[in-house]
């Protein structure tokens, strides 16, 4: 069970000594004009609960930090917490509840029951990573390592990935010039797969 309150007073723990200019107002923003803090972190895939966004935000720190550490790759703490905590706030306001006809069960049963999901009802369609970085930076400054870092942080599994711009791939320009950017891809992957692993998942 996850535990909404603690893990709110401790993102705010992490986010304030940051002393970002603007951190004060990010965080008012978050508390009083988003989900935040009760989001769920996906539809169906990990920590489909109350609470799951900011449990993940979490586990991502707390992976990145591992990797730093274990890496030797040096990258400031303050750096840390803003990509991991504020990764996925691209998710805030986000998800709505739904229900869907539950197959398994018509399957088992003959018989078709309504079962409840979560849903996506996008109210800033911006994108992933990019309208995580456009959220943030309309509060906070970011480093341009920061903000490609938040940008890019689904690696691989965003399709823009692909996309070839006049100026090249921008993403593997990334993990080319930028650290910071594969240690938040690696966190944010091993984060996901834990809270696959540990219960607290609403298997689906």
């Amino acid at each position: 069970m996850i535990d909404i309150e603690k893990n709110w007073t401790q993102i705010k723990g992490e986010l304030f000594p940051t002393q970002r200019d603007g951190m004060n107002e990010l965080i008012v923003y978050l508390e009083n004009k988003t989900d935040f803090r009760i989001a769920v972190a996906s539809t169906k895939y990990h920590l489909n609960i109350p609470g799951g966004l900011a449990q993940h935000s979490l586990n991502v720190l707390k992976y990145a930090r591992l990797v730093n550490k274990e890496l030797n790759l040096n990258i400031t703490d303050d750096s840390l917490v803003i990509v991991s905590l504020l990764h996925d706030l691209c998710k805030v306001n986000y998800y709505v509840k739904g229900w869907e006809w539950d197959k398994e069960i018509k399957e088992a049963t003959g018989k078709w029951v309504k079962k409840d999901t979560w849903k996506v009802e996008d109210q800033l369609p911006l994108g992933h990573g990019e309208k995580s970085v456009i959220l943030a930076v309309r509060f906070i400054p970011l480093s341009a390592n920061e903000m490609t870092a938040m940008r890019w942080h689904m690696s691989w599994s965003d399709l823009a990935v692909h996309f070839n711009y006049p100026s090249g791939f921008p993403f593997r320009e990334t993990l080319d010039k930028n650290p910071l950017a594969k240690l938040l891809a690696i966190a944010d992957q091993l984060a996901e797969f834990s809270e696959s692993q540990d219960g607290t998942e609403e298997k689906k």
